[in-house]
């Protein structure tokens, strides 16, 4: 603020704004009202308006230095938060027992790994993800029914092995049929690649086992082909866990012992199961 303002405040010219009131208010440790309305206070003849112009410089000087120091309080406390967050994101990460386990991948993931599979194989006592269900109960397409439709046409075969009773799952298989038929696959295509068996055992978890193309794989989906070519497809094939929860849908993959023993699983339980 220039000298000249200051002067024409002081000299009733003009007057001073809300905020410069507000800042010659705190100044002076008065309310707005007094500041405004209050007593004035008389100047003799011979009282100097340079001081009072002074005055009025400073309060305004120190009221905008509170401001500037408000703004650099802001800054530092924002600064230090941030590098408190970013510490415990590290710790966090660097924690086993909070990071998400490796192995796990989302259906944003599973979808375009199925698209690239010349055969898949699933074994579920529950409805697996192609398959929706609405509030009557009556089925609709699942989040995978789209890539199952697409593989089908492109001449890849799906095996599913449901495990329970016959009577449960006849009516998935019927759901199947229907929305297959909704969507002009010609019921002979359809009998020829894709299978259905139950047998009646118990299991814990759902397993899909993927026959991979994988130089589609490869130059379709890069990203996934470099995370899973050395750590996870074991000689083309791709298995995991089905993980089906409202928190959380997607895979867990298994390696080592658990890969060879679902696929010696899935191969025994096909044998002994009974065609739906």
């Amino acid at each position: 603020m220039s000298g000249t303002t200051v002067s024409h405040y002081v000299t009733g010219r003009i007057r001073p704004s809300f905020h410069a009131l507000v800042g010659i208010a705190a100044f002076f440790n008065v309310t707005l009202d007094y500041l405004v309305f209050g007593e004035r206070v008389h100047l003799s003849s011979t009282a100097d308006p340079g001081n009072l112009r002074a005055d009025v410089m400073r309060a305004l000087a120190e009221s905008n230095a509170y401001q500037g120091r408000q703004r650099d309080l802001i800054v530092r406390v924002n600064r230090r938060l941030s590098e408190q967050v970013e510490r415990v994101a590290r710790e966090l990460l660097d924690d086993p027992r909070t990071a998400s386990p490796p192995e796990f991948f989302s259906d944003a993931d599973a979808l375009p790994i199925e698209a690239c599979a010349n055969r898949t194989r699933v074994t579920t006592s529950r409805p697996p993800a192609d398959l929706a269900f609405g509030p009557e109960g009556e089925v609709r397409r699942g989040t995978f029914f789209d890539v199952f439709v697409s593989n089908i046409l492109a001449g890849r075969t799906y095996q599913y092995l449901f495990h329970g009773s016959r009577a449960r799952f006849e009516p998935y298989v019927r759901g199947y049929r229907d929305l297959l038929t909704g969507a002009d696959l010609p019921s002979d295509m359809v009998g020829e690649r894709v299978e259905f068996r139950v047998v009646g055992t118990e299991l814990p978890v759902g397993i899909v086992i993927h026959d991979l193309d994988v130089s589609l794989l490869e130059r379709r989906e890069p990203v996934l082909w470099e995370r899973f070519h050395d750590d996870g497809i074991v000689d083309g094939v791709f298995a995991y866990v089905s993980i089906r929860h409202e928190e959380e849908r997607g895979g867990i993959v298994l390696y080592d012992e658990y890969f060879a023993s679902a696929l010696r699983m899935f191969q025994r339980d096909w044998a002994a199961a009974q065609v739906l």
